[in-house]
């Protein structure tokens, strides 16, 4: 019973966290200066210097408002507090609406108490100060400037003693001080801190040019990492991990980051993702021995099979929002597409749906209801519901897809005799979740003792090898969301592509899972499983009979490990534009870049007038 507490209080405590990480927040970036130049920074290749006009940053600050529906607001930097209106900027954002503003420091203005009591006054409600040793010589190294560790712990301290204020503290973990990564946690502990956001180092700018010292084995210093992130346990504190490879929390799985992080990290280089998909461009970051270090690799092999589907026109089904949008699909449907797919509330009338010889209708109701009549065309039936189930399976030549949830496996369990006489119909389908409490509600517990008490040779998708045990290994059904596209422009839009991959491909592994034969043909389990049920569910195919059979399945289905971006994977050619829509003729430009040459221009003219000047006043000598 006591468990069975734990476990509840375990879950209700992750969910409060999803609430607060998925609190609608918009970051707004004022300037691109910096008086700490980072041996990890992951701007230092992002122009320097740009001081953003008055209007560009208020104008930002009400596009969190009125597009987004933000409360809360992060500006941010470079650092921030160096811009001459950071106050006016905080007050403004207070004055339209934002119930928060929020900044991310390295502390070294905040020292000047007069500076740190105009900004409060402001209307600055949460400071998170940029903390990377526990020493000065450690911190000063990692920031490059001298003095700065003396000044952030001034004003950290200041900052923690004021009621007024919201205090938290970041820390980039990388080789040098992830050896004393409890040594920094104790230090901020001691004067008040109860918040961290812990960030994994990641092979961005001078974090990458500087791989050498920055880059470490997470496995030599799983101890300490686990024994900070533990502290997240005890109630008087918050740990969040950032960016931190997730098969290391095996145990921790509480401590995952929110998949929906990704939408900020994609939002962060949104112009190079939208230069690779209209002009296939890629990402200037692009290495393959950057990639198998980076938070954001799984999206960017997302986008890659995304396109690469689209030029190879191997999509199956064009799923739109319901049955009058089906009704006014137009032909030839695009990028391979055969079926038109759409939820509904009844499937009574779909047979009244008309298109031309060869397009299928995959149809998702609510209801268990069927047209009174034979279903005419090529349709997939998807049930969810056990009531589904009793009322279709005896059709034995209609097609079903299956959601696994947990009123689906009772009822197939159950009926084991019905589902084996209708195994070449029948497709069984893990769906995935955007939110975790989601996976909570619906997710089968324990999926491999499901499919060992089925035990039937039945096409599964969704799910790993080693979860799904004595059935056939198959391919997610290739639904294309016509979400993805701009209606205006037939382009695929970058956030609901990335909102695509956090919802239905983001998936992770275990360390263990190296030891697997299978693993390089393994997409592992989606992340909200992962997040509710454990990592514990990955259990390595090693040896035996269903390991020998999975190992043969999924060779004869890829005869070469399929190549992700970590690899090495070719980027694809720009993305096509849905049938009737032209192809852009270019990109839109990084307006910081904008900005950037324009100063590099003005500063250009300023000193050939200088030199000409000296010329002048030379030659009138």
């Amino acid at each position: 019973m006591a468990t069975n507490r734990s476990q509840r209080k375990n879950l209700d405590e992750m969910l409060h966290r999803e609430e607060i990480a998925n609190r609608k927040k918009h970051w707004v970036r004022c300037v691109t200066a910096c008086n700490s130049k980072c041996l990890f920074c992951l701007d230092a290749d992002t122009p320097r210097n740009v001081y953003l006009e008055e209007a560009v940053v208020k104008a930002d600050l009400r596009k969190g408002i009125e597009e987004k529906g933000a409360d809360k607001v992060i500006i941010s930097g470079g650092e921030a507090s160096l811009h001459p209106l950071f106050p006016e900027f905080i007050r403004y954002a207070k004055e339209i609406g934002y119930d928060r503003v929020q900044t991310v420091t390295n502390g070294t203005q905040y020292a000047d108490k007069a500076f740190y009591e105009r900004v409060v006054d402001a209307g600055l409600g949460e400071i998170t100060y940029s903390l990377h040793g526990n020493t000065p010589k450690l911190h000063d190294y990692l920031t490059q400037t001298p003095g700065c560790f003396n000044k952030l712990m001034k004003a950290l301290i200041r900052s923690v003693r004021d009621p007024r204020m919201i205090t938290s503290v970041d820390v980039v973990i990388n080789k040098q001080n992830v050896g004393v990564l409890d040594k920094i946690v104790e230090l901020a502990i001691s004067v008040g801190v109860t918040e961290f956001d812990l960030l994994h180092v990641i092979p961005q700018s001078n974090a990458y040019r500087n791989r050498d010292e920055m880059f470490y084995d997470v496995r030599e210093y799983l101890p300490i990492l686990q024994k900070v992130f533990r502290l997240n346990r005890h109630p008087r504190f918050y740990v969040w991990t950032n960016r931190f490879p997730v098969s290391y929390l095996e145990g921790l799985e509480d401590l995952i980051q929110d998949p929906h992080k990704m939408l900020d990290e994609v939002n962060g280089r949104r112009f190079q993702v939208r230069r690779y998909l209209d002009e296939g461009k890629p990402l200037d970051c692009r290495e393959k021995e950057r990639c198998q270090h980076c938070f954001i690799e799984p999206f960017c092999n997302t986008v890659d099979n995304t396109l690469q589907a689209q030029h190879e026109n191997t999509w199956d089904t064009w799923w739109v929002d319901g049955i009058e949008a089906a009704r006014s699909v137009s032909v030839p449907l695009p990028f391979g597409c055969n079926r038109v797919g759409f939820s509904v509330a009844s499937a009574s009338s779909i047979n009244e749906l008309e298109f031309p010889p060869g397009i299928g209708l995959v149809v998702r109701p609510d209801s268990a209801d069927l047209p009174p009549e034979p279903i005419r065309r090529n349709t997939e039936m998807v049930a969810y519901t056990a009531e589904q189930l009793a009322a279709w399976t005896p059709l034995n030549d209609l097609r079903i897809r299956v959601e696994l949830n947990q009123d689906t496996a009772r009822w197939m369990v159950n009926h084991r005799d019905q589902i084996a006489a209708r195994l070449q119909t029948t497709h069984i389908v893990q769906p995935s979740h955007e939110k975790m409490l989601a996976a909570v509600d619906n997710d089968v517990r324990d999926p491999a003792t499901f499919f060992e008490t089925l035990r039937l040779p039945i096409r599964v998708s969704g799910l790993p090898a080693c979860m799904t045990p004595w059935a056939t290994l198959t391919e997610d059904p290739a639904d294309l969301d016509a979400g993805l596209f701009d209606p205006a422009t037939g382009r695929l839009q970058i956030r609901p592509l990335a909102r695509h991959h956090i919802a239905k491909k983001y998936r992770g592994k275990s360390v263990r899972c190296a030891d697997c034969r299978v693993n390089d043909r393994c997409e592992g389990i989606h992340i909200n499983m992962i997040r509710d049920q454990g990592l514990r569910q990955a259990q390595p195919l090693v040896e035996g009979e269903w390991a020998d059979e999975a190992h043969r399945q999924l060779v004869a289905r890829w005869p070469e490990a399929p190549v992700r971006v970590h690899h090495g994977r070719k980027p694809h050619a720009a993305s096509p534009s849905l049938p009737g829509f032209d192809q852009p003729d270019a990109a839109p430009a990084d307006p910081l870049a904008v900005i950037a040459r324009e100063l590099a221009k003005k500063a250009a003219r300023r000193k050939a007038q200088r030199e000409a000047m000296r010329q002048k006043m030379k030659a009138s000598s």
